[in-house]
């Protein structure tokens, strides 16, 4: 049995590191503010592992179809072969090819174009991209060829004219989350990736970077998006903490924090861990303020009861490679990276997760209603849209928010 193991890293929580902001100067925008396109990558089906996963293309092509209504797509795709899949799923779709645009590269290796693609900042006249390191995600064993999209976004700055600012600082953009201001990163996300800096130093040159003004720094990790092993005999792959599968702002003042229902937090060990900190995030996220001293409005968003959807199977001979905390014969869990915190926002709509379908409990169908009624309240004027499919990205570390990468708009 083998699977696509995408290394990425860790995360934490404490705050504070003022920068000034001088105005019209290249800063990152808000996700809520305009879009000029959106980006979603298209993997080669190579990329894929084997056993029972399927791949994600329908999600990806779900996406696109409603992403085009509002904004105009970018796909960016490795080869002719998968090109031609992507041409006929999107003739079988029936999507209108007018506002997309499709770019081939033949290093778009593994997915989740938000962390290999170009950071856009942006003066409101024009475009520079934050040029941040890429060490696989502060993977221990990345090989070549995942380094290899590393240079994706400087490929795409050069043949798009971006401006490029050098960042000497390894990330990816879905380790962060900013408002228009303030920046949130996992401490671990940060230390994983920068071993040889301190933690003061890797604070000052990411609000340099993003000319942000204050940084909060996460300090409980959530195991769900730990890469592979988890806990115990349950694995998965994940972004090791990336914060757009956990915190997220939806304006300048109100960050959405997931948390775990009581009546559902002692059925695995995964969930009461990941229970266990949420509550304590939440209760030090209280007590953190926004850079003119008032406290954050802290909004609770349901948490899908994952039990639901893992499935397990016997620790066989021939697996010792890929579950190594375990012994023959023990149950292996395995475990989507799933959650409802990594929605896109974009151009009059949000893209969120949907993960009810007949036969599951319909306490999971109120949590996907509950979650698109929180995001129609801070978003009234967008259409609160649910990607069926979304699962299918989730069992190959990703979501909805880190499959696609947000352009923003110039004027």
């Amino acid at each position: 049995m083998k699977y696509l193991i995408t290394l990425f890293a860790i995360f934490a929580f404490s705050c504070t590191h003022k920068v000034e902001k001088k105005v019209a100067e290249f800063t990152y925008p808000p996700e809520w503010e305009p879009h000029e396109s959106v980006w979603i990558d298209f993997p080669d089906e190579t990329n894929w592992g084997g056993g029972a996963l399927p791949p994600d293309y329908p999600a990806r092509i779900e996406i696109i179809k409603n992403l085009i209504n509002y904004v105009p797509v970018n796909v960016i795709t490795k080869s002719k072969q998968t090109r031609g899949i992507l041409d006929s799923m999107l003739l079988e779709a029936k999507i209108n090819r007018e506002n997309i645009n499709i770019f081939q590269h033949p290093d778009v290796v593994g997915a989740s174009i938000r962390d290999y693609g170009p950071i856009l900042l942006t003066n409101g006249e024009t475009y520079q991209m934050a040029d941040f390191e890429f060490n696989v995600e502060g993977a221990v064993y990345g090989d070549s060829t995942f380094l290899k999209r590393a240079k994706i976004d400087n490929i795409l700055a050069d043949s798009l004219g971006y401006a490029v600012k050098p960042i000497d600082l390894n990330s990816e953009g879905g380790g962060f989350i900013t408002s228009s201001n303030v920046l949130l990163l996992f401490e671990d996300y940060a230390k994983t990736r920068n071993p040889d800096l301190s933690m003061v130093e890797i604070e000052k040159r990411f609000l340099e970077a993003l000319n942000m003004e204050k940084l909060i720094w996460v300090k409980e990790p959530m195991l769900l998006d730990k890469n592979w092993h988890k806990i115990e005999h349950t694995y998965g792959q994940g972004g090791n903490y990336h914060m757009d599968a956990y915190l997220r702002f939806v304006n300048d003042s109100t960050i959405l924090i997931p948390t775990i229902n009581t009546a559902i937090k002692d059925k695995t060990p995964l969930l009461k861990a990941d229970y266990e900190a949420s509550l304590a995030n939440l209760k030090r996220l209280k007590q953190e303020t926004n850079i003119d001293g008032k406290k954050f409005k802290i909004v609770e968003i349901p948490y899908p009861d994952v039990s639901l959807y893992q499935y397990q199977f016997p620790f066989v001979s021939g697996d010792e490679e890929y579950f190594v905390q375990s012994q023959l014969g023990d149950t292996i869990t395995y475990v989507p990276i799933m959650g409802y915190s990594n929605f896109l926002i974009t151009n009059g709509a949000v893209l969120v997760s949907e993960y009810w379908k007949p036969g599951l409990p319909e306490s999971e169908k109120a949590n996907d209603e509950k979650i698109k009624a929180i995001l129609q309240d801070y978003f009234p004027n967008r259409e609160i849209i649910g990607i069926k499919n979304a699962l299918m990205l989730n069992w190959f570390g990703g979501g909805i928010h880190c499959q696609t990468m947000q352009v923003p708009k110039v004027y």
